[in-house]
């Protein structure tokens, strides 16, 4: 079995074969499967010891113990007679798992505040952009109305355009946003880390993003619909302020 980086930097899968230099021989074997390593840079495998030639020199061992009812001391205490040692080194796995659970939790949780509150800013940046941007044109707007349009269809149309302004915006947004996460998972991260991510797309976000993007445009036309029923200013051109004809 080997780790996921290993898997990926080697384009290797369950079936394929992995060529290992055990001692002072080449061997290639087939990979069983492929474990998580959460992150982990450098590659690993995991094999049988009877595939080990006799020249592989052990450096390392470690044993994965249950303590059960004697207790963790009781072993420590025999195995240290056993082996002629005055101290092992022990590692609580339970406790680190519980610690790494805490964290990656919190960091789950800090990483959807942190895209709530993105989400938030932009919708709130979008609003104010579209409302100014087509309040600034209040007055062409109502000059519709003064030429003979209703009120209903100069404000059907405001919606029509505020929606055309949030949703094209929404897809535009869209592909430089999975041409950025490509970059940071592919370019950025191995080079900063020393390890790469999956790359994966979320379909149910780019909804989740249409339909706030919907929700703006709604808004914007809203807040234009009250404005359409207030006198506005007639805009004055650079040619009036000179003098200019009309």
């Amino acid at each position: 079995m080997i780790n996921e980086q290993l898997a990926r930097r080697q384009n290797l899968g369950v079936g394929d074969n992995v060529q290992l230099i055990l001692g002072d021989q080449l061997t290639a074997l087939p990979v069983l499967g492929v474990y998580p390593d959460y992150g982990r840079p450098v590659g690993e495998v995991l094999l049988n010891a009877k595939t080990l030639p006799d020249t592989f020199s052990v450096r390392f061992e470690s044993f994965s113990v249950t303590p059960g009812e004697p207790g963790i001391v009781h072993i420590t205490d025999a195995l240290e007679k056993i082996w002629g040692v005055e101290a092992l080194s022990l590692r609580d796995n339970g406790t680190i798992r519980a610690l790494a659970t805490g964290v990656f939790d919190q960091t789950f949780a800090l990483t959807r505040a942190i895209t709530l509150l993105t989400l938030i800013l932009a919708a709130s940046a979008l609003l104010m952009m579209g409302w100014v941007f087509f309040s600034t044109r209040t007055w062409y707007f109502q000059l519709l109305m003064v030429w003979g349009l209703p009120h209903r269809v100069v404000a059907g149309q405001l919606l029509r355009l505020a929606l055309l302004l949030t949703g094209g915006i929404a897809v535009l947004a869209l592909p430089l946003g999975i041409w950025l996460t490509w970059v940071l998972v592919h370019r950025i991260n191995p080079l900063a880390f020393g390890w790469s991510l999956p790359m994966a797309v979320y379909p149910l976000f780019w909804l989740e993003l249409a339909v706030l993007s919907l929700a703006v445009g709604l808004s914007i036309a809203a807040l234009m619909r009250r404005q359409l029923r207030r006198p506005a200013v007639a805009p004055v051109s650079a040619s009036a302020l000179a003098g200019g004809e009309r």
